[in-house]
């Protein structure tokens, strides 16, 4: 099973978390999440979402999600995975978090995390759509 670990902006995260857990009930619930407040210093906040990250590896990786590429958020995920990669953890980031996306990924994670990770980019495509 491909782990998943959430690094957004506050208070994304726990919304996030709480958005799958309505859809998919106690699987939605199945991830790690950092909300990343303003004021948080990303060196403070690396070692935590490090430790999540391998701790989310069941053998199969860990997909990172992240809200806006460039921003805190994005940067600690970054250097977090830069880090358990070096420890011989299989792990990505995939930025642009949406529901589509999150779904999608929580939903296909017993598939490899290449494939986790391609059916995620998909759901956060698919899911922007013109309605009217």
């Amino acid at each position: 099973m491909t782990g998943i670990v959430i690094v957004v902006h506050a208070p994304l995260g726990d919304a996030m978390r709480e958005f799958a857990a309505h859809v998919l009930g106690e699987a939605g619930r199945q991830m790690a999440v950092h909300d990343i407040q303003p004021d948080d210093m990303p060196d403070e906040r690396v070692p935590d979402v490090l430790r999540d990250i391998r701790e989310a590896d069941e053998g199969q990786g860990v997909l990172v999600l992240t809200d806006l590429i460039g921003a805190t958020p994005a940067n600690i995920a970054k250097r977090a995975v830069s880090e358990a990669q070096s420890l011989g953890t299989q792990c990505c980031v995939v930025a642009g978090l949406n529901t589509s996306m999150l779904l999608r990924a929580l939903t296909s994670r017993d598939q490899g995390l290449a494939d986790t990770r391609a059916k995620a980019l998909a759901g956060g495509v698919q899911g922007c759509l013109q309605v009217d």
